[in-house]
């Protein structure tokens, strides 16, 4: 390793010591340097514009930054908008015949190096730590076949803020970075399909394998960013998309009116927005057909339900893929159980707790209610509260192994205790 980092050490400044000694180098570089060293390597070493994230720029031809490692180290997240590629090579040295890592755009696309990524290029480097500080990478961008178009180069995992001034045009199989909490995109008639089937989809990973993936709100309005609404839906998953309306997005084509689509969600979520034309369709999925008691959860395909529904689910299989599955439930309501107990005054002021259901009860008659627990069947009870008798010397009639029972006579309930008849007082009844 030691031999390895002082030849780098000297590939770095043997060239740069004799170099030195001429008044620009580069002007005697076909006749000196041609069979030494690459041909980039003037525009490498002296014509670098300074780094800064983000890079919002239009090219028309090469163009070259220099960078340090930490903005290296960040990764990279390119934004390509142009009818050609664009090629974004990093070199370590100038003196480097091929880069070190390179991310090539196609034609209206966006292309991703995350850290660990250009991190495992950085260590096939070699050199210490402090060697790898001391490095002044180069970038080095620049269209293919001629071509020119705009540039947005950002940290892994950020994006540019598309705003109602300033609306990125939303194309197809185009990744979107959603690092702001509300971002708006205009999607042109001319990138509507003929057919006007297409969807959106909203993809958010949490960092921690513990967290659930965040939702988004999507809406889409006409004519402009403050126009009329014509569709909202949560994307509370990655695996649902939203299809507008497609009768929608024909008419919107034909009369050449653009639609805006909005999207937030919560502070501090990096996810991304993926639009997608013409999708294809999968098999049909098994149908989901189910009966089950009111309070239990059914979930399906990822998502809760705890009411009656019946509809058709779509999901994405993958990317422009779609799946379709019926889905019916039916939760039936629960049957009621009926129930009567006795309870003296006193005991019932203070509150009684109904031993069945655990609710307390505080006053005579009837009481009908639920028993709802997280994720179990829902108990309905009508409980009928009646005053406990006593005789007139204050003893419990019901005490002692006596079964009572009731019986309304005349209007009136009477309350049998071995043949006797009492009132709701406890007076026998002759």
């Amino acid at each position: 390793m030691k031999i390895r980092q002082l030849i780098l050490g000297l590939m770095v400044i043997l060239p740069m010591s004799v170099m030195a000694r001429l008044e620009h180098p580069c002007d005697s570089f076909s006749m000196v340097w041609k069979d030494t060293l690459p041909a980039h390597y003037c525009e490498c070493e002296y014509n670098s514009n300074t780094f800064v994230f983000p890079i919002d720029t239009v090219l028309s031809g090469d163009v070259w930054f220099t960078a340090t490692i930490d903005d290296i180290r960040q990764g990279i997240s390119a934004y390509w908008f142009s009818n050609t590629s664009v090629t974004i090579d990093v070199y370590a040295f100038c003196i480097s015949t091929i880069p070190t890592f390179s991310v090539t755009v196609g034609p209206n696309r966006m292309s991703e190096m995350d850290m660990d990524k250009i991190n495992k290029k950085l260590d096939e480097i070699g050199g210490s730590a402090q060697f790898l500080k001391a490095l002044t990478p180069r970038i080095h961008v620049y269209p293919l076949n001629g071509g020119s178009g705009q540039v947005f180069c950002y940290p892994y995992d950020q994006g540019p803020h598309s705003t109602c001034d300033r609306a990125l045009d939303l194309r197809a199989w185009m990744t979107y970075v959603c690092s702001e909490p509300e971002n708006v995109y205009r999607l042109p008639s001319s990138n509507i399909p003929s057919s006007g089937k297409a969807f959106l989809r909203w993809i958010h990973k949490p960092k921690n394998v513990t967290q659930k993936p965040q939702p988004a709100e999507i809406w889409l309005t006409m004519d402009s960013c403050n126009g009329e609404e014509v569709g909202r839906m949560t994307m509370s998953d990655t695996i649902h998309v939203y299809q507008p309306d497609s009768a929608l997005l024909v008419n919107a084509r034909k009369a050449h009116r653009d639609i805006w689509v909005h999207i937030s969600h919560a502070e501090g979520v990096n996810g991304r927005l993926f639009y997608y034309t013409n999708p294809k369709y999968a098999d049909p999925l098994p149908p989901v057909d189910q009966t089950i008691c009111e309070g239990k959860k059914i979930t399906v395909d990822g998502r809760d339900f705890m009411a009656d529904t019946a509809f058709v689910d779509t999901i994405c299989m993958n990317r422009d893929t779609l799946q379709m599955r019926s889905v019916s439930l039916t939760f039936t309501p629960p049957t009621t159980v009926y129930d009567t107990v006795q309870v003296l005054a006193q005991d019932l002021s203070r509150g009684y707790v109904h031993p069945a259901s655990g609710v307390v009860l505080r006053q005579f008659g009837d009481t009908t209610f639920n028993v709802v627990r997280a994720n179990t069947c829902t108990k309905r009870f009508q409980v009928t509260v009646v005053e406990k008798p006593v005789d007139p010397k204050g003893t419990d009639l019901v005490s002692g192994g006596k079964k009572a029972r009731k019986q309304f006579v005349d209007g009136q309930m009477v309350i049998y205790i071995d043949e006797k008849k009492y009132n709701v007082l406890g007076q026998q009844i002759q």
